[in-house]
């Protein structure tokens, strides 16, 4: 598990240094910050190994937060926020989150939506003049490695299932 773990951790540092020049050339137009967690209130689905990274850090965190946490998840139902989130909207797992939780706020494409790109509503509003090398090349790159990470070792198309699920039961049920 570590070694696939650790090949996940490539992939998310591919993800986190694409977001980042994102970020900093549109500082102003980006709203995202500690405490702000609206896109914790979406319903979304992570694979398998993602929950196992979020497993991980859930059995590193101390024992109140990772009682509270297992709490949330059981009461979780989709439509309310991340079990996770804590009361004051912080992530308590952030360094174990998943992959749309490192990219959520940045106009985000989706190669099986090419002709579409989407973004948090706080985010980037009015911006007309967003460099498309800057955000689209670095999400071309994380597509293809996520495939790459796939073959590698051996996922298959992957199950996806809530956080909670996950954060239970180990897998989607």
């Amino acid at each position: 598990m570590a070694e696939r773990l650790e090949r996940l951790r490539v992939h998310l540092e591919l993800i986190e240094d694409g977001v980042r020049p994102v970020v900093e050339r549109y500082r102003e137009h980006v709203q995202c910050r500690a405490g702000c967690s609206d896109c914790c209130s979406q319903s979304f689905t992570v694979t398998a190994i993602e929950g196992e990274l979020l497993r991980e850090g859930l059995a590193a965190a101390d024992e109140e937060v990772r009682q509270a946490i297992v709490a949330k998840a059981r009461r979780w139902e989709p439509g309310q926020p991340c079990p996770v989130l804590s009361e004051e909207g912080h992530c308590r797992l952030y360094a174990h989150r998943p992959r749309i939780c490192r990219k959520y706020g940045i106009p985000l494409w989706h190669p099986d939506r090419p002709n579409e790109v989407r973004t948090c509503p706080k985010n980037f509003v009015g911006v007309a003049d967003i460099d498309p090398d800057l955000v689209l090349e670095p999400q071309a790159a994380w597509a293809e490695d996520w495939i790459t990470l796939r073959g590698e070792l051996s996922l298959g198309e992957p199950e996806r299932a809530p956080i909670a699920e996950h954060l239970l039961y180990g897998s989607p049920r």
